[in-house]
């Protein structure tokens, strides 16, 4: 009985709206539980809710019995029911209960009644009217059954509520707004798996003319990703308000993050300085190699560096330079991108299709004439599409730089030319 009646009232519970907060919820739950013809069947035919106060417990809401007319009642917690109720969490009542009185609970009900206290600061008891002809036996397993999944709907509630709050704190680190950058045009757009995620940009203004341009992904997604993404982003601000060279600040991070305790997760992070000259300094830490396209069709990647961030204390940071020259295009992005799988469509050879660089290069290359936004957006859109609109299976964030078009250079020097023909 308990495991299918267990199964039953999680069904039910799972219709509740728990959105708008913990004492909404458990109103409409005592309105489910009272009008739902399984709880009926059961002998459930009244419900009341009471949220503590420092002296007392007030009515809040009344489902049939007496109705809401009694709304706003208090019963004190010098109460020897109330007393029981509070020690034991679930108590059933009725007038062979010691302390049991008549004239106090004629104002509430005209039925025996059980009562679960259930969450906490404050708690409440949720009183059911019951019209039970079982056992009382059987009876508690119905209070207790009532009483586990009111309080897992509870904590499910709290968790929620605790990862909107991590989402928040998250969004607060990414820029609000982009510095500009005299010449050039940047975006970016992110979108997390789950509530939270690992990946983050960032882009702030170092000094005048100079802009520090940071993407990292921590290994998963979720809140202990999100931490760690975190943790980066304060990091390299700090450095940046020390004015620390980049590949010391690197080396830095990638000791904070081993030293974290968090030896099973590592942290990718692509880090430089753009110049209004169109000079870029820049680290690559085991990151997606961020790509430049030219007008001429050319594409080439940024990989000098060093490995992921955590793994190894003393690793070894290079950094490397490069022009970004007018009309060109830079893109930053984090592997949800390029392992994007497809839905539909014939797979590849090793049983996937995902899509992959070669689906990246091919949208951004025909895009050079828009706006970096526009890239960015186009982008976000042809990967959920390529995944046929599925949930995401991966964090996913692109950052696009696009230098202002003037006349034609020659290649910028300093990159690593992606293998394959050249691209339009």
């Amino acid at each position: 009985m308990g495991k299918k009646l267990f199964r039953n009232v999680e069904m039910l519970l799972a219709e509740i709206d728990a959105s708008e907060g913990n004492e909404k919820m458990l109103e409409d739950i005592v309105h489910l539980l009272v009008e739902s013809d399984d709880m009926v069947a059961l002998g459930i035919v009244s419900g009341r809710l009471y949220r503590e106060r420092e002296h007392d417990y007030e009515l809040i809401i009344s489902v049939s019995g007496h109705g809401p007319g009694i709304k706003g009642k208090t019963v004190s917690k010098s109460y020897k029911v109330i007393q029981e109720i509070e020690k034991h969490r679930l108590y059933i009542i009725s007038p062979e209960t010691p302390g049991f009185d008549a004239e106090l609970e004629a104002q509430f009900s005209d039925m025996d009644s059980a009562a679960i206290l259930v969450g906490r600061e404050p708690a409440y008891i949720l009183s059911l009217g019951i019209r039970h002809h079982g056992s009382e036996d059987e009876l508690l397993v119905l209070l207790e059954t009532l009483r586990a999944a009111v309080g897992l709907k509870l904590r499910e509630q709290a968790l929620a509520s605790q990862m909107k709050q991590a989402g928040a704190i998250q969004a607060s680190l990414l820029p609000a707004r982009i510095p500009a950058l005299a010449g050039f045009e940047i975006a970016a757009v992110t979108r997390a798996a789950e509530e939270v995620g690992g990946d983050v940009y960032d882009v702030q203004r170092v000094e005048e003319g100079v802009l520090a341009i940071m993407i990292a992904d921590a290994s998963g997604h979720g809140l202990p990703a999100a931490l760690q993404a975190r943790d980066v982003i304060i990091g390299m601000r700090m450095g940046q308000t020390e004015n620390e060279k980049i590949t010391a600040a690197v080396r830095r991070m990638n000791r904070v993050i081993h030293g974290s305790g968090l030896t099973s997760r590592f942290i990718s992070m692509f880090y430089g300085e753009l110049e209004d000259t169109g000079n870029f300094i820049y680290v690559n830490g085991g990151h997606c190699p961020p790509l430049v396209l030219t007008p001429g069709g050319e594409v080439f990647e940024l990989k000098t560096g060093g490995p992921v961030l955590g793994p190894l204390p003393d690793a070894v940071y290079r950094r490397n330079y490069v022009n970004l020259r007018p009309g060109e295009v830079m893109v930053l992005f984090s592997d949800g991108v390029t392992e994007r799988e497809a839905r539909t469509g014939p797979a590849d050879a090793d049983g996937r299709r995902e899509f992959g660089r070669e689906g990246l290069i091919d949208l951004a290359s025909g895009m050079l004439g828009k706006s970096a936004e526009d890239i960015a957006c186009a982008i976000m859109t042809k990967v959920r599409e390529f995944g046929n609109d599925a949930p995401l299976e991966d964090d996913v964030t692109v950052l696009v730089i696009k230098r202002l078009p003037a006349e034609s250079y020659p290649p910028a020097e300093g990159l690593v030319r992606v293998a394959g023909p050249n691209r339009r």
